[in-house]
């Protein structure tokens, strides 16, 4: 019995190729971004800009300083030394700004401050006014008014 080969058809190698790249599309997302003014620098971030920020917010001072870390004592001091805060602060007021311009641009700012006391479906049934404690929780409620702002329901 005779074992017959079958033949392997070569193909032309082209050098030019780079055969380890492999390409795909890419998809691309545009999310309505309203352009703000440029922040402060770290060191220039003082008391009134925070009082800027504050003023659009529909939390206490006493709110503030609990999502803060630091005593309403503090914030007062800060107000009346005009003294600035410290990086991580400035970090977290900086991203509670524009979780606060998110949620007024889309609820309105008393709209904002209640919908910040109801339990939304998505968020497991939590408040979301318990949920700005770490950086990752606040940032998933500025997705979730986002994805709200886009009719996917929430």
């Amino acid at each position: 019995m005779a074992v017959m080969k079958k033949s392997v058809k070569k193909y032309p190698i082209i050098e030019d190729w780079p055969l380890s790249v492999v390409s795909d599309i890419e998809a691309v997302y545009q999310v309505r971004h309203k352009p703000t003014k440029k922040e402060p620098a770290v060191k220039d971030f003082t008391y009134q800009h925070f009082k800027k920020i504050a003023d659009r917010a529909p939390f206490s001072l006493n709110e503030w300083a609990d999502l803060l870390y630091i005593s309403e004592r503090s914030l007062h001091r800060y107000a009346k030394e005009g003294s600035g805060f410290n990086g991580l602060q400035i970090e977290r007021i900086l991203l509670l700004a524009t979780l606060i311009d998110t949620g007024n641009e889309f609820f309105g700012k008393e709209g904002f401050g209640q919908w910040l006391h109801s339990r939304p479906f998505s968020l497991n049934g939590s408040q979301v006014k318990d949920l700005l404690t770490t950086h990752n929780e606040i940032q998933e409620v500025i997705d979730l008014l986002h994805r709200m702002e886009h009719g996917i329901s929430a």
